[in-house]
């Protein structure tokens, strides 16, 4: 019920989660089989996967230590190699977990191991975000350089779709700097608090705008990426394009 809360919560107030959710939210819905979710930290998306799924989470052995994060039914690996089963999973992903990741394309290459002939990835990574998890921050990708990473670890028909736009990362300024000031760190709670109606109208705009087709998408809060593992192609092969990165799917996700 508390995770459950939780979720309701950033979901409303975290403009990052709420563009992640526009797409994970349907492509989670449309799930079977053998799901895997990597770096799943306390699992905050775990309520959404059908119950016809056989879900299982996994997370770096440090995860507690550097990130806080702890969960009982939880596997873990050594942040380079998956203890999983070639070929054994339907569906793979993870949310904001690639730019935690020192080597990304061999992180790639063991999703695109465990999945089967056919499988699905989806994940998100930030573009417009502050440095955190300090030390454990190391990339901000672009969808060129996402196609490389996706390409070199075997996957083809890839969707990479932009997290909003110019105005929702404005307004995502506005409203981390509104939560920076209330959180009273620097001594500036007062200030928070006579800044919170300008914070509340931002996040009010910014949750509008991730649904209005305006706005420049190159400079975006993040970007949501969907792929697939090949009947046929050989890993070493890349994929082809499935469609212009940047551009914003019809579905919205």
């Amino acid at each position: 019920m508390a995770s459950r809360l939780s979720y309701r919560l950033r979901s409303l107030l975290d403009l990052q989660v709420a563009s992640v959710l526009r797409a994970l939210k349907p492509w989670l819905a449309g799930l079977k089989g053998n799901v895997l979710e990597v770096g799943c930290g306390a699992q905050p998306y775990r309520h959404l996967i059908p119950s016809r799924c056989a879900y299982l989470g996994m997370d770096w052995h440090k995860a507690q230590t550097a990130f806080g994060y702890r969960a009982a039914d939880v596997i873990h690996f050594d942040g380079r190699t998956f203890p999983l089963k070639e070929g054994f999973f339907d569906n793979v992903f993870h949310t904001e977990v690639l730019e935690h990741i020192d080597a990304p394309l061999r992180f790639l290459r063991e999703c695109h191991r465990v999945l089967k002939p056919g499988g699905g990835l989806f994940f998100s990574v930030p573009f417009q975000a502050r440095y955190h998890y300090i030390p454990h921050d190391y990339w901000r990708f672009t969808p060129a350089g996402l196609e490389i990473l996706l390409a070199r670890a075997g996957f083809s028909d890839w969707d990479i779709a932009p997290r909003g736009n110019d105005i929702v990362v404005a307004a995502y300024k506005v409203v981390s700097l509104g939560f920076r000031w209330l959180s009273g760190k620097d001594r500036s709670l007062l200030l928070g608090l006579a800044f919170a109606p300008v914070a509340g109208l931002a996040l009010a705009a910014g949750h509008l705008f991730l649904r209005l087709d305006v706005g420049s998408t190159d400079d975006c809060l993040g970007y949501n990426v969907r792929a697939y593992k090949p009947l046929d192609v050989p890993r070493d092969q890349p994929g082809p394009t499935a469609r212009k990165a940047g551009t914003q799917p019809s579905n919205g996700g």
